[in-house]
């Protein structure tokens, strides 16, 4: 058990890694911060550190099969893929290739992304959803409701689900992060 945690650790480490040489060359390269519009909404980053820890209190490994809606860069769909197997759903091209990108330089094979809206897939296959919603998800949660079960895990407190069961929720020292339960 201590050895798997290391190995975890280790391979994290090298996510974060692999990421943060990403946005120092978006800097570096007179580019944007890692925060912009795409066709689907706001590409924001998560804190890799409050995403390991939410991963580790919510025991992701119970899980058989996690879908990131709205992946990115892939950062959240490669860590949770040291926990449980993974797919990304993304649909801003540039965002959705770099997150192949950062998955192969690492060897990372537990992980899949889908240059594909979630919006249209069919989420029924995931026992777990996870979302860091830039806007109400209304729409994503009716559909979740006549058609998955399952858990959701939703990062920052600005978008509750209206419909779904709170959980549990993070500590603080972890970040703002509940786990809902479809109805």
């Amino acid at each position: 058990m201590r050895k798997q945690f290391a190995q975890r650790g280790a391979a994290y480490n090298r996510i974060e890694e692999a990421f943060q040489n990403f946005y120092r060359s978006l800097r570096l390269n007179g580019g944007l911060p890692p925060y912009r519009s795409t066709k689907s909404g706001m590409w924001a980053v998560s804190d890799a550190r409050k995403v390991y820890r939410a991963f580790c209190y919510f025991h992701l490994d119970r899980y058989g099969h996690m879908a990131e809606l709205g992946s990115g860069d892939g950062k959240v769909a490669l860590i949770g893929s040291l926990f449980t197997r993974v797919t990304g759903y993304e649909t801003d091209e540039s965002l959705y290739k770099k997150s192949l990108e950062i998955r192969d330089e690492l060897e990372l094979s537990n992980v899949v992304f889908l240059l594909e809206d979630y919006l249209l897939a069919d989420l029924s296959p995931y026992d777990i959803l996870y979302l860091y919603p830039d806007k109400p998800f209304s729409v994503l949660e009716e559909t979740l409701r006549a058609s998955w079960h399952g858990h959701l895990l939703v990062y920052g407190p600005h978008f509750p689900p209206r419909h779904f069961n709170k959980v549990s929720e993070s500590p603080s020292g972890v970040g703002k992060f509940v786990l809902y339960e479809s109805p």
